[in-house]
């Protein structure tokens, strides 16, 4: 071997190690605060990584059986984490770990492709939500079979919540609409239908007097607000990007999006106007989570990012 050769070998087995060292983690998909609000849980094909708050320091992982995870949380009690994820075009789980020991407990096995979304009905039952066009209902004594299945949506469902206190279900995804369940009948309620692209995510106003309130965000840029229960939407706000999660504020009256650009937007909910727009990582940024004491927030998302960005006050 001469040594013009030699010295193209080394050079690429040098840029392949480089490249290798390099290499972009998989993206964020769903951040929540643990209940003593002390750790940020995150999933990810990676699998479901604890960090510090607010230092954000690595300090565990728990191992799950799914190779794909969209989503986690914890239950009301705050004694049980559930991560949904699963093989695409396979199947759909959802599994259920103790809390903080971080223990498998059950796995919920049933749908036809992974899991988008989950929510907890109480410390015994959630709801789960897949791409197979299937929400789920599930009890954590009774691992075998579902106890109610939700069908209506023509597309994936990629996002759920629930109104407890009325026992309501709302739903949302690629086919543009958003659903309304009665839960306790498993009878669709209502069909709303303003959207006109696929919907990403949703979130319940913290609890207050009157209707209760539901903002959806979507492709087609905006952000929107339902008094679900009454078939109404209330306003609408337009982004200059795509916004990809929302989280409502502590102070119930704005609420913050996590947009394609990396960067996050807070709006006044009421008077439907951008109060702040910050950047926050770069790339996609997924899922974000609004922590419940120190007015900061946690953004998370492409190449396995994730900041903590403090919110100004007003």
């Amino acid at each position: 071997m001469n040594r013009l050769n030699s010295g193209k070998i080394c050079l690429l087995l040098c840029l392949l190690m480089a490249n290798s060292a390099t290499a972009a983690a998989p993206p964020i998909t769903s951040v929540a605060f643990t209940p003593d609000r002390k750790s940020v849980v995150t999933a990810s094909q990676a699998g479901i990584y604890v960090f510090s708050w607010p230092g954000l320091k690595q300090q565990r992982t728990i191992k799950t059986s799914a190779p794909n995870l969209h989503c986690l949380a914890f239950s009301p009690n705050g004694k049980q984490l559930a991560v949904g994820g699963g093989t695409p075009s396979e199947d759909g789980r959802v599994e259920i770990f103790s809390w903080p020991a971080g223990k498998p407990r059950v796995t919920f096995q049933g749908h036809d492709d992974s899991v988008r979304s989950i929510a907890w009905q109480n410390d015994q039952q959630l709801l789960s939500a897949s791409i197979d066009r299937q929400i789920k209902l599930w009890d954590l004594g009774k691992q075998d079979k579902a106890l109610l299945k939700l069908s209506g949506h023509s597309r994936s469902v990629d996002a759920i919540c629930m109104i407890n206190k009325r026992n309501i279900l709302v739903s949302a995804g690629i086919d543009q609409s958003l659903r309304v369940w009665d839960i306790a009948t498993g009878k669709l309620i209502r069909n709303l239908n303003q959207h006109t692209r696929p919907v990403h995510a949703l979130a319940l106003r913290p609890a207050e007097d009157g209707l209760p309130m539901v903002a959806s965000a979507a492709a087609d840029r905006t952000i929107r607000f339902w008094q679900p229960t009454i078939g109404r939407m209330v306003r609408y706000i337009r982004l200059d990007v795509e916004p990809l999660n929302i989280a409502w504020l502590a102070n119930r009256s704005q609420i913050v999006a996590s947009c394609v650009d990396g960067s996050i937007r807070v709006i006044d909910a009421d008077e439907v106007k951008i109060i702040k727009s910050m950047p926050a990582i770069r790339g996609w940024a997924y899922a974000l989570a609004v922590h419940p004491a120190d007015g900061s927030i946690v953004i998370a998302g492409s190449d396995g990012q994730i900041q903590r960005i403090e919110l100004p006050s007003h």
